[in-house]
C-alpha cells in the first residue's frame, strides 16, 4: 500500500533536498568553505567525514594554503582517534611535504607524541615506537630550541628514555639472572652509556661490577 506526502511535507523535504545539494556545490568550489565544513564534522566527532572532506580539498585544491591545514588536521584527526601509529605518518607526511610551513616544529613535535602515546604499557613488548619517540623529540629540540614546546618535550624525553633504559635493565637482568655474564655485561655497559641520567643506570653499575668479577673466576 502506497502513503503519500502531503504538499505541505513534500514541499519542505525538496526545498532541504536543494538546500543541501547547493551548500555541498559551494563547500566544494571554495577550500575555504570546504576546510570550514571539516572542521565541523571534527567538532560534531564525525572524524571519518572530516577525513573524506579533507581529503577532497587537498585533491582538489593542491596549490590553495587550505591544502596544507588539510593534511595537518588529517593527522590531527588520527591523534583524536588514538591511530598514533597514523598519526604519527599523516605529521610525518606534513613535514615531507611542507618544511618551511609555520607550524614545522608543531608537526614535528606531535610526530614524538604520536610515537611515544603507540608505546605499550607493558615494557616487555616492542618498544620501536618508543625509540623513534626518542629520535623525534632529540630532532626538535635540535632544531627548535627556542620553541614553546621546549620544556614538555625535555620532559616527555626523559620518560621516553627512562623506559626504554629499563627495558634494557630488564634484558641484561634476565641474562645476569641465567649467569651469562659477558651479555650481561654489554647490556650494563650499555644503559650506562646511552641512558647515564636514568634510575636504570644506577643497578646497571652494581651488576656490572659483579658480571666483571664473575668473568674473571
Amino acid at each position: 500500500m502506497r502513503t503519500f506526502l502531503g504538499w505541505p511535507a513534500l514541499l519542505v523535504l525538496i526545498a532541504a533536498s536543494l538546500s543541501a545539494c547547493s551548500s555541498s556545490k559551494v563547500s566544494d568550489e571554495n577550500p575555504e568553505a570546504l576546510y570550514q565544513d571539516a572542521e565541523s564534522e571534527i567538532k560534531g566527532d564525525r572524524f571519518q567525514v572530516a577525513i573524506d572532506k579533507l581529503r577532497m580539498l587537498k585533491s582538489k585544491f593542491p596549490y590553495s594554503r587550505f591544502a596544507a591545514e588539510a593534511q595537518l588536521r588529517i593527522a590531527d584527526v588520527y591523534f583524536k582517534q588514538e591511530l598514533f601509529q597514523e598519526a604519527a605518518l599523516a605529521y610525518e607526511a606534513f613535514r615531507d611535504l611542507h618544511p618551511k610551513h609555520e607550524r614545522a616544529a608543531y608537526a614535528l613535535f606531535r610526530v614524538a607524541e604520536s610515537y611515544q602515546a603507540d608505546m605499550p604499557s607493558n615494557i616487555a613488548r616492542d618498544l620501536s615506537s618508543g625509540k623513534r619517540a626518542l629520535e623525534a623529540y632529540d630532532d626538535f629540540l635540535k632544531q627548535y630550541p627556542a620553541e614553546e614546546r621546549v620544556a614538555q618535550a625535555k620532559e616527555s624525553l626523559g620518560v621516553v628514555r627512562s623506559i626504554l633504559a629499563r627495558k634494557e635493565l630488564v634484558v641484561a637482568n634476565f641474562y645476569y639472572g641465567e649467569s651469562q655474564y659477558d651479555s650481561a655485561k654489554g647490556r650494563y655497559e650499555k644503559i650506562l652509556k646511552t641512558y647515564p641520567e636514568t634510575d636504570s643506570a644506577t643497578q646497571a653499575q652494581e651488576r656490572l661490577k659483579i658480571s666483571e668479577e664473575k668473568l674473571k673466576e
